[in-house]
Parts: structure tokens; C-alpha cells; sequence
């Protein structure tokens, strides 16, 4: 997968990011627009390396910012990296733009692994990745944990997020689906089983 690495990383977009947070840090300024922009153009979104599978969690959320899409984006996001980790395909940015959305959600530390996932196997985007640590991880700027395993979806469904009153009523009424209930009946005995699988291994491990 590195070998892919060094070879999406030749991506034009690497040297406009590094430009444009050249520049912002001579202004001094860390807005969140910049940070979004800047995670745009590393990724690009240009055709030959778009990062998302599902584009429109993207457009959502830019439309209207609010942190049930922002979730949504990041499960887009951790969605298109495990499908890449299948065809070790990696992107320039994929998991900088995750990270991103992880830090936004509350979860530094996940995002701190994410970025340095991003400069591990993108050693050019470290210059804009350091950037976003400082900005959006600043308590984890030593630590270098990588892990490029596959993405826990499940995971994500224990964010919390604040629903704005038109996700709050359209989360009742998807509540008060059947087919949804079966879906999320699934999703908490896959979780449950999960915990007792990780609490048998670290009981194994211990002994």
C-alpha cells in the first residue's frame, strides 16, 4: 500500500494545499473556512482522485453545516478508506479529511491517528497536516500513533450529535419505521458482540 501511496502523492493538489497553508500561516489566521478549503484542495476533489464514494454527505453538510450531516460525512468519509484498504488504493487526503471531521465531532485522539496516517503514507502533505494537528488536535501534537486497520463503522454510531428540530423529527419518524428498527435491532447485536469478543481477548492477553 505504500508503494500506492508514493504514487497517488505525485497529485498536483499536494503542492496548491502546501502553497495555500504556506500563505495562511503568514497571516496567522485559522478560520474554519480555511481549514476546509485547505482540505479540499488536497483532495480536490480532481477527477482522477475524488476521496468520497458518496458525494452528496458532502454536499449536504456544505449546504447546510450541522453535526448529524457532519457524522454522516465522516461515515462517508470511513466508508470510502475501508473500500480503498480493500483495493489498496489509498488517496492524498482521505484520511486528512476524516480526521478533520473526527476533531470536529469531539473526538481528538481518533483524529490525531488519522492525520498521522496521512503523513505516513503522504510524507508531502506533512506541512498542512501538522497544520490541522495544531489547529484541531493540539494535545497530541507528539504523538505519532498510526493505525491504517479497517474502520469500525459501529463506531461512529456512538457519537453523540445535537439534532437540529427537523432531524429530531425526522429521526422519530425513521425511529417509528419497522425496517429501521430491525436495521438498528442488527446493529446493537453486532456491537454487543464486538464488546464480548474484545473483553474475551484482553482476558486471553491478561492470562
Amino acid at each position: 500500500m505504500i508503494e500506492a501511496a508514493q504514487q497517488a502523492e505525485q497529485n498536483p493538489a499536494y503542492e496548491v494545499a502546501a502553497f495555500f497553508m504556506r500563505t495562511m500561516m503568514k497571516r496567522k489566521k485559522t478560520y474554519l473556512i480555511h481549514i476546509v478549503l485547505a482540505t479540499l484542495l488536497l483532495s480536490g476533489c480532481i477527477h482522477e482522485g475524488i476521496l468520497i464514494e458518496t458525494p452528496s454527505a458532502l454536499m449536504l453538510y456544505e449546504s447546510k453545516p450541522t453535526e448529524a450531516r457532519l457524522l454522516a460525512l465522516a461515515k462517508a468519509y470511513a466508508t470510502t478508506i475501508n473500500q480503498n484498504l480493500e483495493k489498496q488504493t489509498p488517496r492524498p487526503g482521505q484520511y486528512a479529511d476524516y480526521g478533520v471531521a473526527l476533531a470536529k465531532l469531539g473526538c481528538p485522539k481518533q483524529a490525531n491517528i488519522m492525520f498521522n496516517n496521512e503523513m505516513m503514507l503522504f510524507p508531502n502533505s506533512s506541512l498542512y497536516v501538522d497544520f490541522l494537528k495544531q489547529t484541531l488536535a493540539p494535545n497530541y501534537m507528539s504523538d505519532r500513533t498510526v493505525d491504517t486497520s479497517k474502520i469500525d463503522l459501529l463506531l461512529l454510531d456512538t457519537i453523540h450529535v445535537t439534532l437540529t428540530p427537523e432531524e429530531a423529527a425526522l429521526k422519530q419518524e425513521m425511529e417509528n419505521d419497522p425496517e429501521y428498527k430491525r436495521m438498528m435491532k442488527q446493529k446493537e447485536q453486532e456491537m454487543r458482540k464486538r464488546e464480548a469478543a474484545a473483553k474475551r481477548e484482553a482476558k486471553r492477553k491478561k492470562n
